[in-house]
């Protein structure tokens, strides 16, 4: 008699899945534990909204009142984009990588059941990401922003340079000419900055990098998350907070912010390899 193996362990799986699901259904039911308050974040990726429709039929609930986790299911632009929604609420997030990159994001947490199991387990590795606060002096007023990821000053004209005057508590009057400057928070060093050439910092560094972009001197810093200034001294120059733009700026202060995101990951997540093999 022959025998379609291959068939065979897809049916086998299936089952041993089943069995699983319910019996973790059960016993969950028996212990009589909490339901799950969650606010979900969905990206516009593909199998997203399925992913998010079976973990709602596992047990979690939908909750934008009192959640306790926001699940974010996306791309590292849909996690930034929730953190600057959320930011003031105090409330963890974890994101499951939909993405092409998912920087911010846990990769080994790849079916439903498996979140299920860890929200209910609530054993997380977590980082605290710290906003960077700009106050934005433009030739129409003061402005403000908050950023997660980076910071950046760049000049409007593509054919020339701005010249910035840079005070940090490590740099003193450091003149950096060149098409811009880039203050990126740990987590936000992998993206810009890193293009720029910037340094990777780990996740929950104390310290900011700031990169020139296409300095005449090279400027690959790190420094502490304290008080930064920048001066515009020549050229027209924009300020970007992660995506809100400001034109005609003169000066920017940047400090840290009293708010903090905990972004939470499982502890399987080899973050040392993440940072360099995106």
């Amino acid at each position: 008699m022959n025998i379609n193996t291959n068939l065979y362990s897809c049916e086998v799986e299936m089952l041993f899945n089943n069995y699983i699901r319910s019996a973790f259904a059960k016993a969950t039911a028996t212990k009589g534990e909490n339901i799950m308050k969650v606010l979900p974040i969905l990206g516009r990726q593909k199998g997203v909204r399925e992913f998010w429709k079976e973990l709602v039929a596992l047990g979690v609930e939908e909750n934008y009142d009192n959640p306790e986790v926001i699940v974010v299911l996306g791309g590292d632009g849909t996690l930034l984009g929730a953190q600057r929604k959320y930011y003031k609420r105090s409330i963890p997030f974890v994101g499951i990588g939909f993405g092409s990159v998912n920087f911010l994001l846990n990769r080994t947490l790849t079916t439903p059941f498996q979140l299920y199991a860890k929200l209910q387990n609530t054993q997380w590795n977590t980082f605290a990401e710290r906003g960077m606060r700009a106050y934005i002096e433009t030739e129409k007023g003061l402005k403000n922003g908050i950023a997660f990821n980076d910071i950046y000053i760049k000049s409007v004209d593509p054919t020339g340079i701005v010249e910035v005057k840079l005070n940090t508590l490590e740099y003193k009057d450091e003149f950096v000419s060149g098409d811009g400057l880039i203050v990126a928070s740990p987590q936000g060093s992998t993206a810009y900055n890193h293009t720029a050439g910037g340094t990777i910092l780990p996740l929950g560094s104390k310290l900011w990098c700031v990169t020139g972009i296409c300095t005449q001197n090279r400027l690959q810093a790190t420094v502490l998350q304290r008080e930064i200034q920048i001066e515009v001294v020549r050229g027209n120059a924009i300020a970007v907070t992660d995506n809100k733009l400001f034109c005609e700026v003169r000066n920017v202060k940047i400090v840290p912010s009293r708010y903090s995101t905990s972004i939470c990951f499982d502890a399987k997540e080899n973050f040392e390899q993440r940072r360099y093999n995106k």
